[in-house]
């Protein structure tokens, strides 16, 4: 019964961001308990999509035994494409500096999610997120906004 329940809740938070095609602000202040302040830097922006899109690109690509693989089977191939873009950018001079002294701490913290948090717990996260890191982070980088 769990399935349907995430499902219904990706669809609604679907039908609720794309509701409004008409909004083009990216609110950096919807990046998980991340000021805007603390990801002024188009590098940070970077090194932080790039993080979350690795961590969706993962957590995808262990569910290919689940009944939603073949839903998330466009969404995983959009976030490797994407995630072999952002590691090319990364390597360029323009964004190669590495994360600042007011990042470093988010990515612990992402990386603490990962390693210690139960797989069902990242996955649910994941899955609850995956509309708004499609539509709304990775559009805001992708407009250095």
């Amino acid at each position: 019964m769990e399935i349907p329940i995430r499902l219904a809740a990706m669809m609604a938070l679907l039908v609720t961001v794309t509701a409004h095609p008409h909004r083009r602000h990216c609110h950096m202040s919807r990046y998980r308990s991340v000021s805007p302040s603390d990801i002024r830097a188009a590098s940070d922006r970077l090194i932080l999509t790039l993080e979350r899109v690795t961590l969706a690109v993962d957590v995808l690509t262990n569910m290919t035994e689940s009944p939603l693989a073949k839903l998330l089977s466009l969404p995983l191939t959009m976030l490797l494409s994407l995630e072999d873009d952002l590691k090319i950018c990364r390597k360029s001079p323009l964004y190669s500096d590495p994360p600042s002294e007011q990042l470093m701490p988010w990515l612990h913290h992402l990386k603490h999610f990962r390693e210690k948090v139960s797989s069902e717990c990242v996955q649910d996260a994941v899955l609850l997120s995956l509309t708004q890191l499609l539509i709304e982070d990775i559009m805001c980088w992708a407009n250095n906004e």
